[in-house]
């Protein structure tokens, strides 16, 4: 399975915005780096438009959220949708 076939995703930036704030796209967005996993939900930070952002995901389970993990962590400075190519070795 690859990681665009999980349900939900690429997932939305989290937090405030102001109006004149872009909400990027998953084709604007640049992985920065993951900053947790606990259980099956994985938080993961961004940068797009010069503002960094927060994503936080739900995996179908821990197994599928750890190997999204290194998978996020292997592609930082790709975009978010390039990761959806990605094959988890877990389904």
């Amino acid at each position: 399975m690859k990681v665009r076939d999980l349900s939900e995703w690429p997932p939305q930036p989290g937090g405030a915005y102001r109006k004149a704030d872009n909400v990027p796209a998953a084709e604007q967005a640049v992985i920065e780096k993951v900053v947790r996993v606990s259980e099956k939900w994985i938080t993961f930070t961004g940068k797009a438009y010069g503002n960094q952002h927060t994503y936080d995901f739900e995996a179908p389970s821990e197994d599928v959220a750890l190997d999204l993990k290194k998978i996020l962590e292997s592609n930082i400075g790709k975009t978010l949708f390039s990761v959806g190519d990605a094959e988890l070795s877990v389904n």
